[in-house]
Order: C-alpha cells, then sequence, then structure tokens
C-alpha cells in the first residue's frame, strides 16, 4: 500500500508540562377531492423530503423518497432511528415490516397516469394522496431496500475486528504499520476505506516528566483495500515509520490511527455502504537505551507510590517499564494506594499517573496532585462497585 516514500506534512510540535385509507367517498365530491389536491401534495413534500437513505438511483436517494407516500413516514423515520443507534435487530424487523405492507398494497394501488383516466373514488383519492399511488408504493420498496443494503453492510462490518499493528523490522530503527483483520462471517469480506491517511502520534517524556507531543498526518495515495478469508484473519501493509527517542527522553510512545471517511465492504461481488469504518490504533513504547529493557511488576509501582518514596524519575522509570497489558493493574493498585497518602505525597508520581492513563497535554488537568488523586480515588470506587476488581470502596 501506498505511503513510503512520501514527504509527510510538516509536524505539529507542541511542548506542554505535563497537562413516520381514507373511507369511501361520494362521487359528488370528486372535484373538490381533486381542488385538494395541491394542498395535500404541500403536506406530503416536507415529510418525505426529511427521508433519507444511501445512494442508489441516478437521481440520489432525496430525489426518489420526495415520492413516498406520508402514511409511510413514520416507518421510515422508525428505520432511521434504529440505525442512527445502531440497533440492527430493530431496524431488521421494521424494515421487513413495511416491506410486508408494502408488498400487500402494491396489488391494489393504481398509477397516477390510471387515476387521471377513472372518476371512481380510488382515483380520487389517489390524485389528492389520500391513497399511496403504485409510483408512490414502488418508491418506498426501492427505499426500503437501500435501507436493508445499509443494515447488510453493519452486519458485515461487525463481524471483522481491525486494527492497526506495528511490527518492529529485524535489524532496524524502524517499524511497518500493517491493517490487519479478523473476520468471524461466514464468507470472505473486501473492506474499502475511502479518502485513508495516517495520523501519526508520538508522545516524548524526559527524567522529569515534561513532555513534548508530535503528530503528522501522511494520506495514503494508493486505494486501501483489506480482503479477510471466512472466519480467518488478513494484514495489508500500510507504510513504514522511523523509530525515534530523542537525546534527554526517556521513552516515546508512539500511536498509529487510520483515518478515512467511511467506505464500502463486498461479499461475492455485492457491495456494501459503510458510513464509519472502527479500526483500533496501533501503539508501542520505545525506551532509551540507557534504562534496562526488563520489564516491571506493577507492584512495584504501586509500593514506592503508598511508601511516599521514590523521585519522579524512579516513578516514571517503573511506570515506563509496565507491560502495556498491565497498565489497568497498576491504575487499580495506585487507585487504593493513593487514598491515605498527603497530596504532596502523590505530585512526584504525577508523571507516572500520566503515563499508565495514556494522557497527554492538557488532558487529565496537567500536574495538579490534588486533581489525580481524586481521579485515582474515583476510578477505584467505581470499579468496585462494577465489581471489575475486588476492594473496598475509596476513603474520601
Amino acid at each position: 500500500m501506498g505511503g513510503d516514500g512520501m514527504a509527510p506534512s510538516p509536524p505539529c510540535v507542541s511542548l506542554t508540562r505535563c497537562r413516520a385509507h381514507g373511507a369511501p367517498l361520494m362521487l359528488s365530491r370528486f372535484s373538490a377531492l381533486l381542488v385538494a389536491s395541491a394542498a395535500a401534495a404541500a403536506v406530503l413534500a416536507p415529510s418525505c423530503a426529511s427521508l433519507a437513505g444511501p445512494e442508489r438511483a441516478p437521481g440520489g436517494p432525496r430525489a426518489a423518497l420526495r415520492a413516498i407516500h406520508v402514511s409511510y413516514a413514520a416507518a421510515f423515520e422508525a428505520l432511521k432511528e434504529a440505525l442512527a443507534e445502531d440497533d440492527l435487530l430493530l431496524a431488521r424487523s421494521t424494515a421487513r415490516q413495511l416491506q410486508g405492507r408494502l408488498n400487500r398494497e402494491l396489488g391494489s394501488a393504481i398509477s397516477l397516469a390510471q387515476a387521471r383516466t377513472r372518476t371512481d373514488d380510488v382515483a380520487a383519492l389517489t390524485l389528492s394522496g389520500q391513497l399511496p399511488s403504485r409510483e408512490s408504493v414502488e418508491a418506498a420498496q426501492v427505499a426500503v431496500e437501500r435501507f436493508e443494503n445499509i443494515i447488510d453492510g453493519r452486519e458485515r462490518l461487525l463481524a471483522v475486528n481491525l486494527t492497526v499493528e506495528l511490527r518492529r523490522i529485524p535489524g532496524e530503527e524502524r517499524v511497518e504499520a500493517w491493517l490487519t483483520g479478523e473476520s468471524s462471517w461466514v464468507e470472505a469480506l473486501t473492506v474499502r476505506p475511502f479518502a485513508a491517511s495516517i495520523l501519526i502520534g508520538r508522545l516524548h517524556i524526559d527524567q522529569e516528566g515534561f513532555e513534548v507531543n508530535w503528530t503528522e498526518s501522511v494520506v495514503l495515495e494508493d486505494a486501501l483495500e483489506l480482503t479477510v478469508p471466512a472466519r480467518a484473519a488478513a494484514s495489508a501493509r500500510l507504510l513504514a515509520l522511523p523509530i525515534q527517542v530523542p537525546v534527554g527522553a526517556m521513552a516515546t510512545r508512539m500511536s498509529v490511527t487510520l483515518v478515512c471517511t467511511g467506505g464500502e465492504l463486498e461479499e461475492g461481488g455485492t457491495r456494501f455502504p459503510a458510513r464509519e469504518i472502527a479500526v483500533a490504533k496501533g501503539e508501542r513504547t520505545d525506551i532509551a537505551g540507557w534504562i534496562p529493557a526488563g520489564l516491571v511488576e506493577p507492584r512495584r509501582l504501586i509500593e514506592l507510590v503508598g511508601q511516599g518514596r521514590g523521585a519522579t524519575d524512579v516513578l516514571l522509570e517503573c511506570a515506563i517499564r509496565i507491560a502495556p497489558s498491565r497498565r489497568a493493574e497498576a491504575l487499580d493498585g495506585l487507585g487504593r494506594a493513593v487514598q491515605t497518602l498527603p497530596g504532596e505525597a502523590v505530585r512526584p508520581a504525577v508523571p507516572a499517573i500520566r503515563w499508565l492513563m495514556g494522557v497527554s497535554g492538557i488532558d487529565g488537568f496537567g500536574r495538579d496532585e490534588r486533581d489525580w488523586k481524586e481521579l485515582l480515588s474515583e476510578r477505584y470506587e467505581r470499579r468496585v462497585q462494577a465489581g471489575e476488581i475486588e476492594g473496598v470502596p475509596a476513603i474520601r
């Protein structure tokens, strides 16, 4: 995939200090109904124009949906709401019920051309807009198909877990970013993010806990595509990046995020729209050569903080060497430990806490130890009450 060899945009560098039937009508009223049709049309237009669906017909979704009868508006609004809330079961059920209703009404509906050549009640009601015309029913059927296409796409996308994976190149100070997908779907799926770019972030931290944030965005020139076999995994290379730990920094945390403006999925030649494609970011930590590379147990940091020992650099080194998969464990222990500590005893641990929580810049109130003590205590109490960890409520 594209990305290598292109000049990145200038980096942005910031220095921070840790912070929706009518009844039968007498023929004598036929003329009156024709006059009323203009008023009915004025009511129908805004109701129908409020509906929306995915692109399909050359005239666009709104061009087709304006012909949909107002009696179907509530059902289409319910479809839209279900999709907005990602309630696919409700959306599917609503679409099927509406499709069944449309199939039944199609048999009795007449076209507008037929209505203009007849003088019966059905023709009058159709021309006045009180009964849906055949064209209106058919337009609604097309719209339901579009919604079902969206539902189909979301069901398939939910079956694919996408993430950015960072792999170090052996013997080089570089890593490769790969888009990886793991699918539980019964057929092979191809995912195509549109207008994809890579957001690269680096957080450098020194011994005093000062942070430097550096970001850049790289647009992928080549179209990005990932085909994942049925119930299997696959990867597609994105680009290569240098490993950077500046002089004076203890460590650098690098994050790589795939950004796109939606996209599509394909299965067996059938394409489905994908308004949002969620991809978990990739992250890695690189430490300075003068810091031991071995991992540190979370309890080591917890003990030092609980005993009020250790300067900022010592506590920060411990935090940096804790495995990413165990950072939550360290935060749980710290949440328990800080309850009985005075604020000043928490101050040296703030950069370490910030590192473990993955915050930078103005995130997380900066360096105020009182804020961090309260945040850790609240986090600890919330997890205890939710049964996620064992413990006692936090002491305030």
